[in-house]
């Protein structure tokens, strides 16, 4: 996989060689310097700025981000997402739902099926499982399958769940996949670009319109009606099951409503009556390890309910590491607080601000992340859903998503360092030529800057399966092709110039 890398930038580097704008900038690029760097650094972490050594650095970094945007599993492809992401919101408006899936493939029995374990799938038992143990022993000797049991889970739940509106009717979605540190892929990022009518049924052919604009106090009063107010969770006193359902009626909004679900609606103090459906041998063994429950089966309501129950106690609910104060600085004197933001405030009823616009949902428990009950069975762990609102909150959130999803594993001062040591090296390598051109030089410095930094990246066994197995890092429903706009500008340039030269041999003629 690493040839395939090194081949792959090797091509690309020498194919940039040959563009005008490489050429231009070829000799300031060979021109740069260890103290170029220190300089541009020591501006950085003063907060001030210089042209030059900047101008010509961020030149060099620009190459560098050519190549390595089309290297499979670089760091730099991974931020050229970014731009997908970006003209993906061009063409669909901003997305309504940020969800995060962390699927957990050493208690999966799938990905133990895969892995070749003797797992009869319809049956399980404590001894097939074998202990967590030998479990995370097993998933971690087999990469090919666990990427392929990722990559199944994934694409099942985004095929037959996310399309299938079971948060409502989808235009599109955006997902990226993230290594965190172990020998698995365990994170799925996805951007959900909802339809402008949340509620609107696709298979009924419409025969509305909607006002092109309300007044704020009729869509307060919407708002309330169809959302807030008349839920049974206002009511309860406390209650686990997201998304309760309620046939909705209101006249500032048409819309088709799926009908009333009681299953939504069970509170927290009936879990220990739902969980004595389950048997005694699955009540010891992990949540995550026992199968979704089967639709057909006798009981499947409280089934249903125990199977949520469990899993949000075993996976959904926050505990405190040492991740949750990273950015704590005791000797700056601040306060330490947890930056995922728990315990979370309580809210006895949903409420909205009249005067703000402000919405307040409930919350019961202080301690669980928001999740929905058909995607955390599906996924058997973890998981976070958010709503993005509408306004200027929801554009800075989308910004901040978008970088998140999309992030580098280096940081911004070790690209610097590695960068100098680069060209550092370079300048003293015993294989330079008094006769080698600019642009020679220029692009083997570029080249040896990128391996440089790739050689720091880390890649776990599963995202080299998963690559080597034409399997992306990310999901979408739209194709998405690059524009190259040098040679665009090229041709509408050729263009102007012929419809020019042809309106003045018009102009002669006549004349």
């Amino acid at each position: 996989f690493n040839l395939l890398q090194r081949r792959d930038a090797c091509f690309h580097a020498q194919l940039i060689a040959t563009k005008p704008y490489f050429r231009a900038t070829a000799h300031e690029i060979q021109s740069l310097n260890s103290k170029d760097i220190e300089m541009a650094v020591d501006h950085i972490s003063k907060r001030t700025y210089s042209s030059e050594p900047n101008s010509v650095l961020n030149k060099l970094l620009n190459h560098i981000k050519t190549i390595g945007g089309r290297v499979m599993g670089s760091a730099y492809s991974r931020a050229a997402l970014r731009t997908r992401i970006h003209a993906l919101i061009f063409n669909q408006d901003l997305p309504s739902i940020f969800l995060t899936l962390n699927p957990a493939d050493i208690h999966s029995p799938v990905a133990l099926y895969f892995a070749g374990v003797n797992v009869d799938l319809d049956n399980i038992r404590i001894e097939q499982l074998m202990t967590t143990y030998k479990r995370a022993e097993t998933i971690a000797s087999h990469p090919v399958a666990t990427a392929k049991f990722f990559h199944l889970l994934i694409t099942n739940i985004l095929d037959t769940m996310i399309v299938g509106d079971v948060l409502g009717p989808v235009k599109a979605y955006f997902g990226t996949v993230e290594n965190q540190g172990r020998e698995d892929i365990i994170k799925e990022d996805l951007d959900q670009f909802k339809d402008e009518y949340v509620f609107e049924n696709f298979d009924v052919a419409n025969t509305w319109s909607t006002p092109p604009r309300l007044t704020r106090d009729s869509i307060y009063a919407a708002i309330s009606t169809t959302d807030l107010s008349g839920f049974k969770q206002n009511i309860y006193e406390s209650g686990i099951l997201s998304t309760p359902m309620k046939e909705l009626s209101s006249s500032s909004i048409f819309h088709d409503s799926p009908s009333p679900n009681k299953l939504l609606q069970t509170p927290t103090h009936d879990r220990l009556k739902s969980v004595t459906y389950a048997s005694h041998n699955v009540s010891k063994l992990i949540p995550a390890c026992l199968p979704t429950p089967n639709p057909s089966s006798p009981n499947f309501a409280a089934r249903f309910r125990a199977d949520v129950v469990q899993l949000v106690e075993a996976n959904n609910i926050h505990k405190h590491s040492d991740t949750c104060y990273k950015y704590w600085n005791a000797n700056r004197g601040d306060k330490k607080s947890c930056r995922m933001r728990m315990p979370r405030k309580l809210i006895p009823v949903s409420t909205i601000d009249p005067d703000t616009g402000h919405i307040s949902m409930r919350r019961s428990d202080p301690w669980i992340n928001s999740f929905n009950e058909y995607l955390i069975t599906a996924c058997r762990s973890n998981m976070d859903i958010k709503l993005i609102w509408s306004g200027s909150d929801a554009k800075a959130l989308v910004y901040y998503i978008t970088d998140y999803v999309t992030k580098m594993s280096l940081s911004f001062h070790d690209t610097f360092a590695l960068v100098q040591k680069s060209i550092t090296s370079l300048k003293t390598a015993s294989n330079q030529t008094d006769t080698e051109s600019a642009i020679e030089k220029s692009r083997k410095l570029v080249l040896r800057c990128y391996n440089t930094l790739a050689s720091q990246q880390e890649l776990s066994g599963v995202q080299v399966a998963s690559y080597l197995m034409n399997w992306n890092d990310h999901y979408t429903t739209h194709k998405l092709e690059g524009l190259f706009l040098i040679q665009i500008e090229r041709y509408l340039q050729t263009q102007l110039n012929e419809m020019r030269t042809k309106q003045k041999l018009e102009h002669s003629v006549h004349g």
